[in-house]
């Protein structure tokens, strides 16, 4: 088994956050450190493809509406199979 590196902070949470993050967790089984963290990630994989998104726009031109409605559901398709895998 590989061991994952982990690397510990001090951080400060709106108290709202941090209790959603709480019942999150405990709905997911799984510890609020690890609810955060998948969060990140998430919040991570988002802003690179965004700014992949903004990249090809630049040198591409901008979406039409028909292909922004088509990788809408892509995505859409996509987070309901991750959805089903993690269930």
């Amino acid at each position: 088994m590989n061991a994952v590196s982990v690397t510990k902070r001090s951080v400060s949470i709106d108290d709202t956050v941090a209790d959603g993050v709480e019942r999150a967790a405990d709905e997911d089984g799984t510890s609020f450190s690890a609810w955060l963290s998948s969060a990140a990630e998430d919040k991570l994989l988002v802003r690179e493809g965004l700014r992949g998104v903004r990249e090809w726009e630049a040198e591409a031109g901008a979406l039409t509406v028909e292909e922004r409605a088509a990788g809408e559901a892509l995505l859409d398709r996509l987070l309901d199979d991750r959805a089903a895998k993690s269930a």
